[in-house]
């Protein structure tokens, strides 16, 4: 009731384009096939790319308090996991660091992963985290990225035959941040089906 008392006042708006309606419109919501990104360690699949009203609503949901943003977005995360065979294992989202996410309003990967498992009926396991503090990404380039994190994340142990983790992000650049959670994960004895992304940039192509 609240929503549709505040809609009829304050009319939603496509968080990347602006357009009165959806919070994620038809034209900034990707709308083709999965995109498999290759040499990670695992399957890898993104929903789009990161530009154009995709990289705008991202932006607002993770550094402008477009919270509400979550249920879209898990929206199109599911879409992306449709059929394909990684989906089944436990949304396992990468970890971001504390003072990221106290600016962020709380942790924005957790968030995603966990309307996105309810949407797919899995568990959502927020088994990584840091072990070291990291600097922000932002800016960084290839090597720079992976000496940041080289070694900075941690994972829980698996629980006695529980089902394969599948990892969740936002943004895919370099592909340092999968590649280390990846690495702890393994570590710590779980079985890793895949990797579930909302965007790709440019830059890793």
């Amino acid at each position: 009731m609240i929503r549709a008392l505040a809609d009829l006042v304050l009319p939603r708006r496509c968080a990347g384009c602006g357009t009165p309606g959806e919070l994620l419109c038809a034209t900034c919501r990707p709308s083709g096939p999965p995109i498999a990104v290759p040499g990670l360690g695992g399957p890898v699949f993104a929903a789009g790319r990161y530009e154009r009203g995709l990289r705008a609503a991202l932006l607002a949901y993770k550094e402008r308090g477009r919270l509400e943003l979550a249920e879209p977005f898990a929206a199109l995360l599911a879409a992306t996991a449709a059929g394909l065979s990684i989906v089944g294992g436990a949304l396992v989202p990468v970890p971001s660091a504390r003072a990221a996410a106290r600016r962020r309003g709380g942790d924005h990967v957790l968030r995603l992963a966990r309307h996105t498992g309810s949407r797919l009926g899995v568990a959502t396991v927020p088994a990584l985290r840091l072990a070291r503090p990291v600097h922000d990404s932002a800016g960084l380039g290839v090597d720079e990225r992976r000496a940041n994190l080289a070694g900075a994340m941690a994972a829980s142990s698996p629980p006695r035959d529980g089902p394969a983790a599948v990892l969740v992000d936002d943004i895919v650049t370099t592909g340092a941040t999968v590649q280390e959670a990846l690495r702890a994960l393994q570590g710590a004895g779980w079985a890793v089906s895949g990797v579930l992304t909302l965007a790709i940039t440019p830059l890793r192509r």
